[in-house]
């Protein structure tokens, strides 16, 4: 390239050679800048120096996509199949030992791996953001469906657990230790579930999808897959938490990162966190209190 384009300006006379070395001189002080708009450069050697750059920048962004990705892709595999394990899979009878179990994460992970680095190839025809797009909103969607499996797994069943009780002991009348959840309240909670949602919930998914911060898939994924995990080793240990406020915990981590956190939204958010435990606690006990007394 230095020698074709020395070339051309050996062809050139005395005043176009002082015009081009002087645009050089001043696309030479334009490169130095961290973030220079490209579409100011005046010389055509930097100008094809630049396009040069950047394709080379995009060849070694996409084996980095094709390398590290399906790692990424596998271990998340491996998170989630792990909740279906040891979280789902064993209220249905499948009496799996630790050793099968570890077993069937592997191959999970292996065969995630190898399809996601298969489905990396074939992107190379597109740009590289388009490129990780795609191959993080394919991912998503398993992220997406972990962290509502871990959501049911831990606030739905907060709710049912006092409902359960309370069924239990109008039927029993007695307090136990343990209580069977009936098929009609579960289908009853899922519906609750999915009501909530679809009147009231496009709200918070709002707050928390573009409120907070600018999310790309790739930010969606890490954000759903931390968060699925965080909720789903509080329930294995049986501490009842909010999964939501998990949720944008990890998306305001994600935030800081970027350095594109809204505080100014999360100050109400987390005046409500404060709220929310007090205030339910006194609505509980007035409640309570009033029921004694008319019974």
């Amino acid at each position: 390239m230095r020698e074709k384009h020395k070339s051309s300006f050996d062809r050139m006379d005395e005043l176009q050679k002082i015009s081009y070395t002087n645009a050089m001189a001043r696309d030479a002080a334009l490169v130095a800048e961290e973030n220079f708009d490209a579409d100011q450069l005046e010389s055509d050697y930097y100008r094809e120096l630049y396009a040069i750059n950047m394709e080379q920048s995009s060849v070694n962004a996409h084996r980095a996509l094709e390398n590290w990705v399906p790692i990424l892709a596998a271990a998340g595999a491996v998170i989630i199949s792990a909740m279906m394990l040891f979280k789902g899979l064993k209220h249905v009878g499948l009496d799996l030992s630790s050793l099968q179990n570890f077993l069937i994460m592997g191959m999970v992970g292996a065969v995630v791996w190898m399809a996601v680095a298969i489905f990396a190839r074939t992107l190379k025809r597109h740009s590289l953001q388009r490129s990780t797009f795609l191959l993080f909103s394919w991912m998503q969607v398993f992220t997406a469906s972990a962290f509502a499996f871990s959501h049911g797994s831990n606030d739905i069943a907060n709710a049912i657990g006092p409902f359960v009780a309370v069924i239990d002991v109008l039927k029993t009348g007695q307090i136990s230790d343990e209580a069977a959840v009936p098929p009609a309240v579960m289908i009853a909670m899922g519906i609750a579930l999915i009501a909530g949602l679809w009147f009231i919930g496009r709200f918070v998914i709002q707050t928390v999808g573009s409120g907070l911060t600018q999310m790309h898939p790739s930010s969606g994924f890490a954000a759903e897959l931390s968060a699925a995990a965080v909720v789903m080793a509080a329930s294995l240990l049986g501490l009842p938490v909010s999964s939501t406020h998990i949720l944008i915990g990890a998306v305001l981590g994600i935030g800081i990162v970027n350095k594109a956190a809204n505080w100014n939204l999360m100050k109400p958010i987390a005046l409500a966190w404060v709220i929310t435990l007090p205030a339910a606690a006194g609505i509980a006990a007035v409640t309570v209190s009033i029921l004694r007394v008319v019974f």
